[in-house]
């Protein structure tokens, strides 16, 4: 066999394998970077199908193919949604997107932004966020070059077991919280709250491992189709959000020409941000009119008056102890927590 032959094969069986692994193979101009896009979600996911993938597609058209970006969904680059911040670290991928209420050690400032009674829409809190973001929460991101940061949507009770229509009916049900830190307001309630990530929530509501989830509204549907087993929802009372990050590896980042900076930063930042949650927002939008005209068999209600009241002022407490604990801790919580709610 000749040495053309020989090298026509193998890269064929290079090509073949690349595409075996499900990651297909660069195909970037010569000397060009490729930032690996890490994320646990399925390709269905908001931020994959929209924000991520045209970000990517941005990103090499703006820097006329110096760098390029490409998007591994689905744990292709490791599994489970708690080590994202890890694996950006570890430069496992050179951006990475995680949760920061799944490592809340890591991020105790960004944290307080999440707490109850901060808002009420996505673009509301990620406004906030970036309203605090210099003053307060810049050192917590000092290890990454960061691209983005923003909320979604506050939760509503999806439930399994029962339509909760007063604080009595969450008495001793065993709730799934958005993250750590929000496991007191379930308990506030009488509740028992277990903090779990999302993508194995499905099965845990599904095997009666829990009885409700407090998550955003589009939850119910796809990706995450929570309405297969869980039929009750409901809204009304003050709830926090979940606030979440993107971004990439520092030395990678500090390695990258001048111009792919300049257009990383043109394209990521708090407008990115904004764009992002208020995109990432509409299916809750879609999710909440199905959910109120009973799509799917659901039952949708709003607490009264009086019932949001209770619910309200057990969140309140909950709110003051997390506080005290983080001041405790050294944090600078309460300062954070008026400048977002005043």
């Amino acid at each position: 066999m000749n040495l053309k032959k020989t090298t026509l094969l193998a890269s064929a069986a290079l090509t073949a394998a690349g595409f075996a692994l499900g990651i297909g193979v660069a195909t970037t101009p010569a000397g060009a970077k490729e930032l690996k896009i890490a994320t646990f979600m399925g390709p269905p996911h908001f931020l994959n199908k929209v924000a991520f993938t045209n970000l990517a597609k941005a990103i090499g058209k703006e820097t006329g193919g110096e760098t390029t970006a490409k998007l591994f969904a689905s744990g292709q680059l490791g599994k489970g949604p708690v080590q994202q911040y890890k694996r950006v670290i570890d430069n496992v991928a050179e951006i990475s997107f995680g949760i920061q209420g799944y490592t809340p050690t890591i991020f105790p400032r960004t944290v307080i932004v999440g707490q109850p009674g901060v808002g009420t829409t996505a673009g509301e809190i990620t406004g906030k966020l970036w309203s605090v973001y210099d003053k307060f929460l810049m050192p917590e991101y000092k290890n990454v070059k960061v691209l983005g940061l923003w909320a979604n949507t506050p939760p509503v009770i999806i439930s399994r077991t029962k339509l909760v229509k007063k604080l009595s009916d969450v008495k001793g049900m065993k709730l799934r919280a958005l993250a750590p830190e929000n496991i007191p307001q379930m308990n506030a309630w009488g509740a028992s709250g277990i903090f779990m990530p999302i993508s194995r929530t499905y099965d845990a509501l599904d095997k009666g491992v829990i009885d409700a989830t407090f998550t955003a509204i589009n939850a119910l549907f796809r990706p995450w189709r929570f309405s297969e087993s869980s039929k009750f929802v409901t809204d009304g009372m003050r709830k926090p959000s979940a606030i979440f990050w993107l971004a990439m590896n520092r030395k990678v980042w500090d390695g990258l020409p001048a111009k792919s900076k300049a257009a990383i930063n043109g394209l990521t930042g708090q407008k990115f941000s904004m764009d992002t949650a208020i995109g990432w927002a509409k299916p809750d939008v879609v999710a909440l009119a199905r959910a109120k005209k009973g799509d799917v068999g659901l039952k949708y209600h709003v607490l009264s008056k009086a019932e949001a009241a209770k619910f309200d002022a057990a969140t309140a407490k909950s709110v003051e102890a997390f506080l005290a604990k983080s001041e405790a801790n050294g944090i600078p919580a309460r300062a954070i927590y008026a400048a977002i709610t005043k």
